[in-house]
């Protein structure tokens, strides 16, 4: 089975919802976050890729039309996984 790196679902948030396809910011982290409920560092954080998305994260970038919560937690999942796949060196 070939093993990719899988993007940071942080990485996903920042082109949808915070620069456009040529890297131009289109909203500003703080207004995301209100829009989300959750703090600007912590989305900042997430975006970052330091912090992951939670379940309550997931629910409102749903509401934002931004992609399913499933989406955004199976990202989170394969994320994590190939991560820790890594540090134990089967990747």
């Amino acid at each position: 089975m070939a093993m990719y790196n899988p993007s940071h679902p942080g990485r996903i948030i920042r082109q949808r919802l915070i620069e456009d396809e040529d890297g131009h910011k289109i909203s500003s982290v703080a207004s995301v976050a209100e829009q989300i409920g959750c703090h600007r560092n912590t989305l900042n954080r997430v975006i970052n890729g330091s912090a992951s998305v939670t379940p309550e994260m997931a629910l409102a970038l749903e509401k934002l039309n931004a992609g399913s919560a499933e989406f955004w937690l199976s990202m989170q999942a394969n994320y994590d996984l190939f991560q820790l796949r890594h540090s134990q060196g089967a990747a």
